[in-house]
């Protein structure tokens, strides 16, 4: 580990407290479901968060474990915090098959590519 990683870390962690998500939860199930408003909401809910670029655009690369392990460490904690937000952003009726989606984007593309009728 180097010093910086330990000092200054290229990502740092994000604490967030009131990451509650308050508009409608997506169902695709749901008589007014429209994913792309969802999908503008929730985009800027992360953005307030800190956590937008794990999910959209260009996202944050994790670094490596056996050079950046403080960095590396952040970077699971960020992205799991992105997953948390995105799933409490669904019903409960969406959640099958997204346990294997690691990655917050990994996530969030299921989620739209079922949206858009591609996925079970």
């Amino acid at each position: 580990m180097s010093n910086a990683d330990a000092t200054a870390p290229s990502v740092r962690i994000i604490s967030v407290r009131g990451a509650e998500w308050k508009q409608d939860k997506f169902s695709r199930n749901s008589p007014t479901a429209n994913f792309n408003k969802w999908s503008k909401a929730l985009e800027i809910h992360l953005s307030l968060l800190g956590l937008k670029f794990y999910v959209f655009q260009t996202c944050i690369p994790c670094p490596d474990t056996s050079t950046e392990p403080v960095a590396h460490r952040n970077w699971i904690a960020n992205n799991d915090l992105a997953r948390a937000v995105i799933l409490t952003a669904l019903d409960e009726s969406e959640y099958e098959g997204l346990d294997e989606a690691k990655t917050a984007a990994s996530l969030y593309d299921k989620v739209k590519s079922r949206a858009e009728g591609e996925g079970p």
